[in-house]
């Protein structure tokens, strides 16, 4: 974001060297592991035909409103760590542009579930602190209590947390159901 703002009046607090270099490394340090997060999100959501590089960049730019913008040079390599990892897959097109394709692995949909639960509940916990409301869609998603793994509600027939695998049955019958 800092990056917009390059051509700033002298005199604004934003175009001093000391604000500009800590603002620069938070924004820096925050994205970090972000950008993983929602790069996971977006091929999580091109499904199994998959996705892009190219497609990515601008889907994470326009669903962000531009506000967490990636470079080709952090994309890629950011692309390569999360199919290194197993998160991730990927197919080269045939012909035409030769284009590489990126899918979900099924680890990947696990840990994006886990990741995505821990992100929105150390949200919904820190709202208060910046005057902001969370809106977890508790009818639609199960928020394991123990570590925050993100369930869908669609899917049947779930007893345990595939992460912790605490037992959730009985929470989500009446209990603590995502309090």
């Amino acid at each position: 974001m800092i990056k917009r703002v390059r051509e700033l009046d002298s005199s604004v607090l934003m175009a001093s060297e000391k604000f500009r270099n800590f603002v620069e490394k938070f924004e820096s340090e925050l994205i970090r592991g972000l950008s993983s997060l929602c790069i996971l999100s977006i091929i999580r959501q091109a499904g199994e035909k998959g996705i892009h590089g190219y497609q990515i960049l601008k889907e994470l730019q326009q669903k962000t409103h531009e506000m967490l913008i990636i470079e080709e040079g952090t994309l890629y390599p950011l692309l390569k760590k999360l199919r290194d990892e197993g998160l991730i897959a990927s197919i080269k097109e045939k012909g035409g542009r030769r284009r590489t394709f990126y899918y979900m692995t099924e680890p990947g949909f696990q840990i994006y579930n886990y990741l995505a639960g821990y992100y929105s509940k150390l949200i919904e916990a820190i709202s208060w602190l910046f005057d902001i409301q969370v809106n977890l869609q508790k009818e639609k998603y199960f928020f394991c209590p123990m570590c925050a793994n993100k369930i869908d509600l669609e899917e049947d027939d779930i007893r345990y947390c595939s992460v912790c695998g605490y037992n959730i049955e009985k929470d989500m019958k009446g209990g603590i159901k995502n309090e």
